[in-house]
């Protein structure tokens, strides 16, 4: 009975079962408290005594040991078991365990206690009809009054009908998902993921898997997943696998307008207003001067260019009672080659004298008894430097001075002053004449970039004139200046120039070139200098100061030259360094090209795009196109990238010829032709001890004023930027700590 039998044994069959069909005859009962051996029963509880489950059975020990041991509380003990721990009643030799057991089952009768050993040749067999499970069973051994069920892989229990759930153990030893099912498991991962083997799990690259799996998107393979990816601007279109343009002005991230771009956008803001881009990109902000211009002007002077037009800026009428002769004084000063000083006399076909300036000397001009003549003689005076200039009318002459010297004498016969209704009279016009210049004996552009002061009319009696000066700005002159154009970030100058010309040798061929030089001085950093504007509005061509990039989103100052609203070519430059700066561009069919002081610009578009957009300013070239310096008129804000005015100093020359902004078809009047005022000067001043005799410190006070350019010493020191005058006041009316400097207002 010590013999370890397998897992799976069946007991024997109970003896209350109904004894199987075909089987030896039924046993009776035995007369002793338990039950005795039966001739075999069905497998598993359901045989047993009612309710009785037996659990399964322990390892180690024999078998009745085993089943005893593993036998719940209150199930009946098996004949076998029961006649296995009886004491061998036929001898007092003791019997080896298991004995009648592996011989045959126990029957009631032939041996103390009423049992009696069967021959297990005559037990039926256990396997019959199955008691093992089928589907967890590889087959059932027939043990001779018990069964083995031998279970397969995965299953568990006495009949093998419990599956093993591997899952509890460890996870099944899977890397991620572990599926148990009847009589095994296996692994799984989760979506995105592969088996490696059995058991472990490894990421999926879709991207490698499927070369489409993003359409035109890029792949970028991600951790269980992947990802379809655009460039920036654009989004992911899932259903056609497309990268579709995000048009952001729909976000509304523009303070003013927006422009969609495939992939971008770009947001404007009305330049002409006075605002550009702030640092953001999408927001605008004013534009301010980086570098401050003295353009503080003298309430005692007249500036001659005021009206662009040509008409006069003052206008006397004189009546005497007397015979009156004219006399005239004043300082002067220009740099303007030519233009109307004065006029005096009476109408068109009377007598009169018209002082001009030609070609950098003195023309007079004049009309005695309907007969004109034209002098003209002196020193050049339009050097910048303040001169004195007079006019004297004796009694056959005119006499003509600078600074105090004859320098013309022209014989008249006749007065300037015309007797009308008992009167005396004479008209005086300052900076232009009551006429039209086609009226006079030669004709001549009236405009003049001239300024006056110290002026003397008649002895004087003008005392209206400063008055008038006083309360107009515009009227005055700057207090220094310098040559070149000045543009204050308001307006421009407009011309009608013509670009295409016949070829050489071929009168049907036509060819063109642009070339431009512009010699600047910029006070802020935003500003056309040069443009092309046709009928349409549209801008073909133009050159700008600009302080972004605006592919790159980046705040920096740059040059650009730009066809229509694309930039072909830009150069970065420190715009505010109050230096003057050179910039050159060369435009030809097949040719473009940008230098500023020497160095070229980078082209921003390939040998093909260039090409296209060439071939675009030459059809704008063919028909009308009128050239602006300065500025832009009223054309949309997104046909160019710079619509800002200009602000600074600037000299043009265009295919070889310098460009007089007097010539212009239009220009504004706050638009200096000819003069251009200084970088604005600083005045520092300082105090500082020093020792007398008695060893008392006494304080000193000096300034110093440094201009950038040449100021003038015959200006006042109110007039000069800083006001040295004013420093010196507050100086001496204070006493500062040792080695602090104050810069001057």
């Amino acid at each position: 009975m010590g013999e370890r039998l397998p897992a799976g044994l069946g007991r024997l069959r109970d003896p209350t079962a109904a004894p199987a069909p075909s089987r030896s005859e039924p046993l009776r009962s035995a007369t002793g408290p338990g039950p005795g051996p039966g001739p075999g029963r069905r497998h598993g509880a359901a045989r047993g005594a009612l309710g009785c489950r037996p659990a399964a059975r322990p390892a180690g020990g024999g078998l009745l040991a085993d089943r005893a041991a593993a036998r719940p509380r209150g199930c009946p003990v098996p004949a076998a078991e029961a006649a296995a721990s009886l004491p061998d009643l036929r001898g007092d030799q003791a019997r080896a365990p298991g004995e009648g057991v592996r011989g045959g089952a126990l029957q009631q009768g032939g041996g103390p206690g009423g049992l009696r050993e069967r021959p297990r040749d005559d037990l039926p067999n256990q396997c019959s009809p199955d008691p093992c499970y089928k589907e967890g069973t590889v087959k059932c051994e027939d043990l001779k009054g018990d069964f083995y069920c031998e279970c397969k892989r995965g299953w568990q229990g006495e009949i093998c009908d419990k599956d093993i759930d591997e899952c509890k153990v460890q996870h099944g030893g899977c890397n991620q998902i572990c599926l148990n099912k009847l009589g095994s498991y296996r692994c799984s991962c989760y979506s995105g993921y592969t088996l490696k083997d059995s058991k472990t799990c490894e990421d999926i690259d879709e991207c490698a898997a499927s070369a489409d799996i993003c359409g035109e998107a890029r792949c970028k393979n991600l951790i269980s997943s992947y990802e379809c990816l655009c460039d920036a601007g654009y989004k992911y279109n899932e259903l056609r696998k497309t990268c579709d343009d995000i048009n952001e002005c729909e976000q509304q991230l523009c303070e003013q307008t927006c422009v969609n771009s495939p992939g971008s956008y770009t947001c404007h803001c009305d330049g002409r207003g006075g605002v550009k881009l702030s640092q953001d990109m999408n927001t605008c902000e004013n534009i301010i001067p980086c570098v401050p211009f003295a353009v503080a002007k003298s309430v005692k002077s007249l500036y001659l260019g005021r009206m662009f037009s040509g008409t006069p800026v003052i206008r006397l009428r004189f009546k005497r009672k007397q015979p009156t002769r004219l006399v005239a004084e004043f300082d002067f000063r220009t740099f303007d080659p030519e233009g109307i000083l004065f006029f005096a006399g009476g109408h068109q076909d009377s007598t009169w004298v018209v002082l001009a300036l030609r070609k950098g000397r003195l023309e007079l001009q004049l009309k005695y008894n309907g007969i004109g003549r034209v002098t003209s003689s002196g020193p050049l005076i339009n050097h910048g430097m303040w001169q004195t200039i007079s006019v004297e009318e004796l009694e056959r002459s005119l006499v003509i001075k600078v600074n105090r010297d004859a320098v013309m004498k022209i014989a008249v016969s006749g007065d300037l002053f015309t007797l009308d209704k008992g009167l005396y009279q004479l008209n005086l016009t300052v900076g232009g004449i009551p006429f039209k210049t086609k009226d006079l004996v030669l004709p001549i552009n009236p405009r003049l970039d001239g300024c006056m002061r110290a002026w003397n009319w008649l002895n004087g009696e003008d005392s209206t004139i400063q008055e008038t000066i006083r309360m107009n700005e515009r009227m005055q002159c700057f207090s220094v200046a310098g040559r070149g154009s000045f543009y204050p970030g308001r307006g421009f100058a407009v011309f009608n120039l013509t670009y295409m010309q016949p070829s050489s040798g071929n009168e049907t061929k036509t060819s063109w070139k642009i070339e431009l030089n512009a010699a600047i001085q910029p006070a802020t950093d935003t500003g056309v200098l040069f443009a092309l504007v046709t009928e349409e509005a549209s801008v073909p061509l133009s050159l700008s100061l600009i302080d972004y990039h605006s592919t790159k989103k980046l705040k920096q100052q740059f040059v650009i030259l730009a066809l229509e609203h694309t930039v072909v070519s830009r150069l970065a430059i420190n715009l505010c360094d109050k230096k003057d700066h050179s910039v050159d561009i060369l435009v030809k069919k097949d040719q473009l090209s940008l230098r500023v002081d020497g160095m070229a610009g980078e082209s921003e578009l390939s040998a093909s795009e260039l090409e296209d957009s060439l071939s675009i300013l030459e059809s704008s070239l063919q028909s009308t196109v009128k050239t602006y310096v300065g500025g832009l008129p009223d054309v949309p804000v997104t046909s160019t990238p710079v619509t800002a005015f200009y602000h600074g100093c600037m000299t043009v020359k265009l295919n070889s010829k310098a460009l007089d902004l007097d010539e212009a078809l239009y220009k504004h009047s706050d638009i200096t032709s000819h003069s251009c005022p200084p970088v604005e000067a600083v005045t520092f001043a300082y105090t500082l001890p020093r020792m007398n005799a008695g060893g008392e410190a006494h304080w000193s006070s000096q300034a110093y004023t440094r201009q950038v350019k040449e100021a003038r010493a015959d200006i006042p020191a109110h007039h000069l930027g800083g006001s040295a005058a004013r420093v010196l006041m507050h100086v001496r009316g204070s006493r500062q700590k040792r080695g602090v400097c104050r810069a001057a207002e």
